[in-house]
């Protein structure tokens, strides 16, 4: 740290802003229900869908101040990038044992660091879905946190599957794209004040699974929505990232 400044996120901001400028033309939506964040509201996005290895890259890219964010372990596995991931202030999912990734998360939201998390578990280096899980909306409860549900979508024809070996051989696969529009939505805030006291697993599995449902619904009006304009985009140059910078 120096004056304030996290100085491994600002590295990463960096790298992302030359990575999605190269790759990408990012379209932010939604902003009429991102609201100024008021003097001691804390806030969990809740990230409804799984687009490609990336999505971290170009939510970066598009961050105006620092935040939170609970992801795989497995990243934290490369020497260098682990220092610089943990000195970011990101959490490792630990699967064999994640109470101790949920009681950093909630200590990150109680501090007032905004708090990006997965709706669904599976692999989000492969940009598949999983089933939908209820971590990010049980955080969110227990420290009185406001959801801001937040969708992304990459043209489906750019995406590029890929594989590298990491330093012991293994062979790890990931997603990317290439000259792509890159759409971030962000959705109506969730009230939970209308939760019981003590929520069930059910309770929180049902706004669970209406946030999934509510992602299918919004990939299959931007397919509409792509499909529609394809000969006009099709010209388009789909580089130069944004220029909006979002303060979560």
């Amino acid at each position: 740290m120096c004056m304030g400044i996290n100085i491994p996120f600002a590295i990463m901001k960096l790298y992302s802003g030359i990575w999605m400028r190269a790759k990408a033309r990012v379209v932010v939506k939604g902003l009429d229900d991102l609201k100024p964040r008021e003097k001691g509201e804390r806030r969990v996005y809740l990230i409804i869908n799984h687009s490609t290895s990336f999505d971290l890259v170009a939510l970066m890219h598009v961050s105006k101040d620092p935040f939170a964010v609970l992801m795989d372990e497995a990243a934290f596995g490369f020497p260098i990038i682990r220092h610089i991931l943990k000195g970011a202030g990101f959490i490792a999912l630990h699967e064999a044992d994640s109470k101790a990734s949920v009681e950093s998360c909630i200590a990150a939201v109680e501090a007032g660091r905004p708090l990006l998390i997965s709706l669904h578990d599976g692999s989000s280096a492969l940009g598949k879905w999983g089933r939908p899980r209820t971590g990010g909306i049980r955080i969110a409860h227990e420290t009185g946190a406001k959801i801001y549900p937040v969708f992304l979508k990459v043209e489906n024809e750019r995406i590029r599957r890929l594989t590298f070996k990491a330093m012991d051989g293994t062979e790890h696969s990931y997603t990317t794209f290439k000259d792509s529009f890159y759409f971030i939505e962000f959705l109506k805030p969730l009230e939970l004040s209308r939760l019981p006291p003590e929520p069930s697993r059910e309770d929180f599995s049902l706004i669970a699974k209406s946030l999934d449902e509510k992602a299918n619904s919004i990939e299959a009006r931007y397919e509409r929505y792509l499909e529609e304009n394809r000969e006009r985009f099709a010209p388009l140059k789909r580089r130069g990232g944004s220029r909006m910078r979002i303060a979560w």
